[in-house]
């Protein structure tokens, strides 16, 4: 049997219909692990910590010699001392401390103290008025700093002849004393004192005051130590504290009563009698608080005898304390019975 072509059997008929496969859609991805995460962390954090800690302290200190050994500047003050001539005295002004710039590198700047520094002493025992200029080379400071600038850069000084005087002493009070005495003397001891300075100032000087001495509440006498105030320049020789004795007494005064009304009393029926004039002035003299007590006690009298008849009578004060002097003005009044209005005539009968 003769085989069939194939080409003809291709061409008689029509292919057979190829099928697609659908698509395949991928599954969905899983969910994040959080346990691998919170793993990861762990072991970045925890994972060879010694090697990771010398890792910092190596940076660390990398870092510190590399910024420690830069060259920066601070400010420091530094005191100022004189050393004075005998016979003369620094008038003008004194600059006490100056304000230095220190350079060096960080780690030594520090550890520095300004405590630490020597003072700058001046020595102007040789020197003239004028300026003293105070140089770098003046100030000591710590192996590795050094001073880039001192401000002020000099001093101005000036001076005078020292010279001595005596002057009095004169006692500062303050404060007030109880009610009704005053101060009857200050005296101190010693009364004079010798001062030393400069000529100018003590020429204008006639005496030097204490510290203030307080009175408050004192109502006697006593003693209080104090201390002189001396001047800027001004020295005293010898114990610069006095002992001040303050004497206390009550306080005298005179005090005017004008217009009290005449009391009269005796033997009798003393009202019956007035007093011409009828009032008088009354004037006190003496301690502060015994006249402020006799003003509300004291009364003007006359005194009514038995065999009472008008006359001039003396005017005397009853109530008045002792120690208080009196004066009254009139001393004397008029004493005469008081008239008694005599009976009418009887009334007339309707």
């Amino acid at each position: 049997m003769r085989p069939r072509s194939q080409t003809i059997g291709t061409l008689g008929r029509s292919p057979a219909r190829a099928t697609v496969p659908p698509p395949i859609t991928p599954p969905p991805p899983p969910p994040p692990d959080r346990g691998a995460v919170r793993r990861w962390l762990q072991s970045a954090m925890f994972d060879n910590v010694g090697l990771k800690f010398l890792s910092i302290v190596l940076a660390v200190t990398v870092f510190l010699l590399v910024n420690t050994d830069k060259d920066r500047e601070i400010t420091a003050r530094v005191g100022v001392s004189y050393t004075l001539p005998e016979d003369k005295v620094l008038v003008s002004g004194r600059i006490d401390e100056v304000r230095v710039t220190l350079k060096g590198a960080w780690r030594r700047l520090r550890k520095f103290d300004e405590r630490q520094v020597d003072r700058i002493n001046l020595d102007l025992r040789r020197a003239s008025s004028g300026e003293i200029a105070i140089s770098n080379d003046m100030i000591h400071v710590p192996s590795g700093l050094a001073v880039t600038m001192v401000s002020p850069r000099a001093v101005h000084i000036a001076f005078d002849k020292r010279v001595d005087k005596i002057v009095e002493v004169v006692p500062m009070v303050t404060g007030h004393l109880q009610h009704g005495y005053i101060v009857a003397e200050v005296k101190p001891v010693p009364a004079t004192v010798k001062l030393r300075g400069a000529e100018g100032v003590l020429a204008a000087l006639t005496a030097i005051r204490t510290r203030d001495i307080s009175l408050e509440g004192h109502s006697d006498s006593f003693t209080a130590e104090s201390h002189i105030e001396s001047p800027d320049g001004v020295d005293v020789a010898g114990n610069p504290d006095v002992s001040v004795q303050i004497r206390v007494d009550e306080e005298l005064v005179t005090r005017k009563l004008p217009g009290l009304s005449v009391v009269v009393r005796g033997d009798g029926d003393a009202s019956r009698w007035k007093a011409t004039p009828p009032q008088v002035d009354v004037t006190l003299t003496g301690a502060l608080l015994a006249v402020e007590k006799a003003r509300s006690s004291l009364v003007p009298i006359v005194k009514l005898t038995p065999d009472a008849k008008p006359r001039e009578v003396e005017v005397t004060i009853d109530g008045l304390p002792p120690g208080v002097g009196v004066k009254i003005s009139p001393e004397h009044v008029k004493l005469a019975p008081l008239r008694v209005p005599s009976p009418g005539p009887p009334p007339r009968a309707h």
